[in-house]
């Protein structure tokens, strides 16, 4: 009976990750078109699927330990994928149910780390145009100074600065 409540939790898993995996998306759209009250959405749906993913996998340990004393299983060695072959060996069809939802879980997890590393570039992309643009405007609004050149040697003062006039 435990194995079918490991089921469900994964199940419950599965659907979590894939909520989250849209939610990334959406997350992405976003922040292309500067929509930081979509943004924000975003980072809160997010925030709250995660703490709702912590929750699963809490449950999902308690049932692992649950497996860990009725077989008599050290919890460590109880990974999803030991726990898989433990089951193949009595009951084949919830060993396939559970690699199923385990290949689908590990899939999503891996599409989500790409998304969110393709919306951390993205943004990091955004965030050095921001800084060269604002760099560009403060270097167009303040004078330079002709003191020194851009090297940090000494520059020759022009002509048109100098207060005597070479006439006098």
């Amino acid at each position: 009976m435990a194995t079918q409540d490991l089921y469900a939790v994964l199940q419950k898993l599965l659907g979590l990750h894939r909520q989250l995996l849209e939610t990334i998306r959406h997350e992405r759209q976003a922040l292309i078109s500067a929509n930081t009250g979509n943004i924000q959405e975003a980072a809160h749906a997010k925030q709250a699927l995660i703490e709702t993913i912590r929750q699963q996998e809490v449950e999902r340990l308690k049932i692992t330990g649950a497996l860990a004393i009725a077989w008599k299983r050290p919890l460590r060695e109880l990974t999803l994928s030991n726990v898989i072959i433990i089951v193949q060996e009595k009951d084949q069809k919830t060993a396939e149910q559970l690699r199923s939802v385990y290949s689908a879980l590990t899939l999503l997890i891996q599409r989500i780390t790409d998304q969110n590393r393709d919306n951390q570039v993205l943004v990091e992309k955004s965030l050095e145009h921001v800084h060269s643009m604002k760099k560009n405007v403060l270097g167009e609004s303040v004078p330079r100074s002709n003191t020194y050149s851009a090297k940090g040697q000494r520059s020759a003062p022009q002509s048109g600065a100098r207060l005597i006039s070479q006439e006098v």
